[in-house]
């Protein structure tokens, strides 16, 4: 009984909450990301190991290591442009945005002093951020004071970051790509100069290992036909704690439901049906049935909770 007047007080407030400020609903919640060049060193910090994108064994060079001739490296200089990111608000949905041509030439030598701001793009709050991806179009080697043109391998051009799994919830936050350059830039034996990225990449800003829980209701085995409240608690208390979140099932939804990304641990949903609103004046009285309820563990094996939930009723 104490779970039932809790959430009706909730959805009273909600109610009063949306009739006395509609516009609130739709403010913009975006979150502003800034991307920066710097001087990247394998092993360092928070840094991911950088990342090959070409096959060097095609170029017969079996070694990584900074070769000697680094040393008389003046300038490097290379054009990175059309940067994109791959999003998904929710679980199953996800899109590359469209790429922004923000070209800039980069003298890769002088990052290991300084970083270089590169673009600034808007970003929905509480999205994740999959992949980036942009382009190394042109490069350019100076040695002992003469200018030679530098090779970029055909699949080393469009440069994707996968599996990033960034939960935005920062309003400001910044992606930092850190290149290896003494050991992107090879000369071969003929002595041309090939570029072959190495690139590491690291978030600054609050990041959480937030997963998704989300899933489906079932009515006698069949889609519903009547609109359902959820909630999901934290732990195993639904008698006296307030819900983390607390939302309608809309008959559109065909019982589908999302509840967000939540840090792993022990939840637990319920689930009522039977809703009932009755108006008198400026009075509201709301009831409900409880139907179902489930505990779980969330976050342990996988990167998402799926549940499906089945309410046994006879009408």
């Amino acid at each position: 009984m104490k779970r039932l007047t809790f959430v009706f007080g909730i959805v009273l407030t909600m109610l009063v909450l949306f009739s006395c400020n509609p516009l609130n609903l739709f403010e913009p919640r975006t979150s502003k990301v800034s991307v920066v060049l710097s001087s990247g060193v394998e092993g360092s910090g928070d840094i991911v190991s950088p990342q090959e994108f070409s096959g060097v064994e095609i170029l017969g060079l079996q070694s990584r290591q900074e070769a000697p001739w680094v040393k008389d490296i003046q300038h490097l200089y290379v054009k990175v442009s059309k940067f994109s990111y791959r999003y998904s608000t929710n679980p199953g949905e996800n899109k590359w945005a469209t790429p922004t041509a923000v070209d800039k030439v980069v003298d890769l030598t002088t990052l290991g002093a300084t970083e270089l701001s590169w673009l600034t793009f808007d970003v929905p709050k509480d999205s994740v951020i999959l992949a980036l991806g942009f382009e190394i179009t042109q490069a350019t080697v100076t040695v002992n004071g003469t200018n030679y043109p530098v090779e970029i391998p055909a699949g080393s051009k469009r440069i994707v970051l996968k599996n990033l799994n960034w939960q935005i919830v920062n309003d400001e936050s910044q992606i930092v790509l850190s290149i290896d350059w003494t050991r992107s830039i090879v000369k071969t034996s003929g002595g041309d100069y090939v570029l072959v990225p190495r690139i590491a990449y690291r978030w600054r800003g609050t990041l959480k290992q937030l997963w998704a829980i989300y899933g489906d209701v079932k009515i006698n085995g069949a889609t519903p036909t009547e609109p359902l409240l959820i909630g999901l608690y934290e732990g195993t208390d639904t008698s006296s704690a307030t819900p983390v979140v607390l939302k309608m099932i809309p008959l559109r939804n065909e019982g589908k439901f999302y509840l967000g990304k939540h840090e792993k641990g022990t939840y637990t949903v319920v689930l009522w049906d039977n809703l009932k609103f009755t108006y008198e004046g400026t009075d509201v009285t709301f009831t409900a049935r409880e139907a179902t309820w489930t505990t779980f563990e969330h976050g342990d094996d996988t990167a998402y909770t799926e549940l499906h939930l089945t309410i046994n009723k006879s009408y």
